[in-house]
């Protein structure tokens, strides 16, 4: 079982074009396996990111405080090389 008091993993992933996605997650290794997904599906030259949230507790509308960043990925850019 998971706490909120833990903290929870964030991950968001993006492309030049605005396409992306995000979630939230408790553990580190299912927000790392995420951001690796997200990226395979967006163009070439995205970039994402897993930083460590905790629950904003005095927010009046759920939110989070996020913390340090822990990965940052970029999916390369990719040539063609003509033949």
């Amino acid at each position: 079982m998971h706490f909120d008091t833990e903290g929870f993993y964030s991950w968001t992933a993006s492309d030049d074009d605005g396409r992306g996605s995000c979630g939230i997650t408790g553990e580190l290794e299912r927000a790392s396996a995420r951001l690796r997904q997200a990226l395979e599906s967006l163009a070439p030259g995205a970039s994402g990111a897993v930083q460590f949230v905790r629950l904003d507790r005095y927010a009046s509308d759920p939110s989070y405080i996020y913390g340090v960043t822990l990965l940052s990925l970029r999916k390369e850019k990719t040539t063609a090389a003509a033949e």
